[in-house]
């Protein structure tokens, strides 16, 4: 008789607990899929990129490098001796395309632009990494406002990982700089260059080489590891880097290439049900307010760069396959009033938020292949870690009202 009694007490717990909510409240981090630590993980890359705030952020890198290339571009074309108003009239705010810029002065500020509108992505793709890594750690209300300042948090750390990078790169070179040199001695500097030709200055060469190669795929990888890595510390964000790349290449290239598969194709459907979402906003708005309307756009669309390179592939699936939307047929009339241009601005954010979605796709692949491979070369699993930004809060233990305790005096517990 006690043991039913007991198990009814328990039943009657367990009940009581379900109907509080008790279990939501303890186990409210642990909604995100347990990683497999293998391909499968960057298989969910364009789902879980397909979030409001992974788009937010990238949109907002997006706009972010395009005023930085645009401002340090068009000091570069003042520099110069460039007349802006007439630089504006030709380029726009995408000055891209055509560009000239004679001066080295203007030359400096234009590469200076560049550099930090790649600095700009590589925030961008830091903040998406951070919410997916904070996800996998059991954490999946990371805002986009906390991913960003997490981001310029850790801006000195990319920052000077890809400046130490450089930099020995740039003291290999000024050391075959100064080996150039000493070959100008007349007899002995031309046999002490050929001697040391293949060894050591081969081997250092491809080391350079080697470096520069990696320099670049930085810009992809580094983010997501940074955004791993617990302390900040720039030595450990380059380590992994390295040997991420050198101890699991070929796993890292397939990820990578599959990441960017994937987001060309997501990039291309999301691309088109935006247009065809335009196109019904517009009809169904002139129903009521006329063909103006439908102008308005039109005169918006018309300021910016639908016939570029960019335009067009976003809106077709592949290079070289003509499968997709061509913006030139929707283009009207360019107008000098200001609700054109602001119309231009609205449509920009729309063409910003698919790019932005494209570019979350290859940073959520970066930072999920990079756990799985983490745990794969090291045997240490990123999601076992505490969250950063994240603790649970304390569940209070269920006040027992006085119908409780006639219950449990009743069955004995």
């Amino acid at each position: 008789m006690g043991t039913r009694l007991l198990g009814l007490g328990l039943v009657a717990r367990t009940v009581n607990n379900w109907l509080t909510f008790r279990p939501f409240q303890t186990q409210v981090g642990s909604m995100e899929t347990v990683p497999q630590f293998n391909f499968k993980d960057v298989l969910r890359a364009p789902a879980a990129a397909l979030s409001a705030k992974q788009i937010l952020v990238m949109t907002m890198t997006v706009v972010g490098a395009l005023v930085v290339y645009d401002a340090f571009t068009y000091v570069g074309l003042a520099i110069s001796g460039d007349d802006l108003s007439r630089a504006f009239g030709i380029y726009g705010l995408f000055p891209f395309d055509g560009l000239i810029i004679t001066s080295i002065g203007g030359q400096i500020a234009y590469w200076l632009g560049v550099g930090l509108a790649v600095l700009t992505f590589m925030l961008g793709f830091f903040a998406v990494s951070a919410i997916n890594i904070e996800a996998i750690r059991g954490n999946r209300f990371l805002s986009p406002r906390q991913a960003i300042m997490f981001a310029f948090k850790r801006l000195p750390q990319i920052f000077l990982s890809e400046l130490s990078i450089a930099l020995f790169v740039g003291l290999i070179i000024l050391i075959f700089t100064v080996l150039g040199l000493v070959s100008r001695i007349p007899v002995v500097g031309e046999w002490l260059y050929v001697l040391l030709f293949a060894l050591p200055n081969f081997i250092i060469a491809i080391l350079a080489i080697f470096i520069i190669f990696v320099l670049l795929l930085t810009v992809l990888l580094l983010p997501a590891v940074a955004a791993a890595e617990r302390r900040g510390e720039t030595f450990t964000a380059i380590l992994e880097t390295f040997s991420t790349i050198i101890l699991q290449p070929f796993r890292w290239f397939g990820y990578t290439a599959y990441s960017f598969f994937a987001a060309k194709v997501c990039g291309f459907i999301y691309a088109y049900f935006a247009y065809r979402a335009v196109q019904f906003l517009i009809w169904s708005s002139s129903l009521g307010g006329g063909e103006r309307l439908g102008r308005l756009a039109q005169s918006g669309l018309a300021h910016l760069p639908v016939r570029s390179d960019l335009a067009r592939e976003t809106f077709n699936i592949f290079p070289g396959i003509p499968f997709g939307v061509d913006l030139r047929l929707m283009a009207g009339y360019p107008s000098d009033s200001a609700i054109s241009y602001f119309m231009a601005f609205m449509l920009f954010l729309i063409f910003a938020s698919i790019l932005g979605y494209t570019l979350a796709v290859i940073a959520a692949g970066q930072a999920r292949g990079y756990v799985a491979l983490r745990y794969i070369k090291d045997n240490y699993s990123i999601a076992a870690e505490e969250a950063l930004f994240f603790t649970d809060e304390p569940v209070n233990d269920e006040v027992e009202t006085s119908r409780d305790l006639r219950i449990s005096r009743y069955l004995g517990v």
